[in-house]
């Protein structure tokens, strides 16, 4: 329950892209050329598209040239960041990467008070200190601290207004807004209790807020992965329409092949389409990658897999070699749990 009140604050400021980093610069020694500035956006984009990828090393090696530019930059950092996030998401249980993400965040946001005070309409540091502390916050809430992650909602909403208002053309910029246009509605639809706390805040629109990221996932410089992984989510979590759920997965996945999460994802997107073939085909291929130890297939992985297969398999009438399944997964769960204990 606590997670969906979190959901409604930090909604405005999951901002992940930063705006055009031109758009209220702080001053610098230099300013960019127009040649500079697009081989810039074009390093960026390749870190993000490293990031997504799960090619971390590439994408550390990228944004820690960033930091070696411009120490006094949020871009480095807080890309630097989004690699221990999709660390953290691998593995959500696992709380290794806990402090050392924290600790980053915390970084963007002085980085990014530090040229506010300079210049307080300086977007990028608006964006990135927004997007720091909605990350920020997005983990305290699945670690169970509420208050930490409540406050992060209440600094960032009045960030996220002013980034619209001096913005307002970006297509990144909708992302954030599109996420509160969707949820604020959403949510005390699935969770009427919360209605008298949806009070509190501007009226949500579900529609617009579709419209909105689907406008950013085809038009966004920088927020197009994250507002068609958003999407998927919609789709499969909260609208239920599981071909579109498998459109955004199937398109995530050919973007991005070295991704499990989103190859997982799209196997649950078929099993609850209904299309168990084409689901069993991508668990049995995600147990053999786990068999043979590849990257970012963990015990997690394998236990999910192994459901979802002898989910398969019993919809086959196949329920003796299901069990077997069944027996593996229960296995792996006391496994993963006396781990984490």
């Amino acid at each position: 329950m606590s997670r969906y009140i979190w959901l409604i604050i930090s909604a405005w400021i999951l901002c992940f892209a930063p705006a055009r980093l031109a758009a209220q610069p702080a001053p610098t020694p230099k300013k960019l050329s127009a040649t500079e500035q697009l081989v810039l956006e074009q390093d960026i984009k390749r870190g993000i598209d490293n990031i997504y990828n799960f090619e971390f090393e590439k994408a550390d090696a990228i944004f820690g040239e960033f930091i070696r530019r411009d120490p006094k930059s949020p871009v480095g950092p807080f890309f630097l960041g989004m690699v221990l996030w999709w660390k953290i998401m691998l593995d959500i249980e696992n709380t290794t990467h806990d402090d050392a993400f924290i600790k980053q965040m915390d970084d963007v946001v002085e980085l990014c008070d530090e040229r506010l005070e300079r210049n307080s309409q300086d977007v990028e540091a608006l964006f990135f200190k927004g997007g720091a502390m909605g990350f920020r916050g997005r983990l305290r809430a699945n670690r169970g601290s509420w208050i930490k992650a409540a406050g992060d909602g209440k600094d960032a909403l009045p960030i996220v207004e002013r980034c619209k208002k001096l913005d307002s053309k970006n297509y990144d910029v909708l992302f954030g807004v599109g996420l509160y246009n969707y949820y604020a509605e959403a949510i005390p639809e699935k969770n009427p209790v919360l209605k008298p706390l949806v009070l509190l805040f501007p009226k949500g629109d579900k529609k617009k807020g579709i419209e909105m990221l689907e406008l950013v996932s085809e038009k966004g410089k920088y927020a197009q992965t994250e507002s068609l992984y958003f999407l998927l989510q919609i789709y499969y979590i909260y609208e239920h329409d599981y071909t579109k759920a498998v459109f955004y997965a199937k398109k995530l996945y050919e973007k991005y092949p070295a991704n499990s999460f989103f190859y997982r994802y799209l196997g649950r997107a078929y099993a609850a389409s209904g299309f168990w073939k084409d689901a069993d085909v991508i668990f049995r291929e995600v147990l053999t990658k786990c068999q043979q130890h590849a990257p970012y297939y963990n015990e997690y992985v394998e236990r999910e897999a192994r459901y979802y297969v002898a989910m398969s398999l019993m919809n086959d009438h196949k329920s003796t070699e299901a069990l077997e399944h069944f027996k593996l997964a229960d296995k792996l769960c006391m496994k993963v749990d006396r781990a984490d204990g």
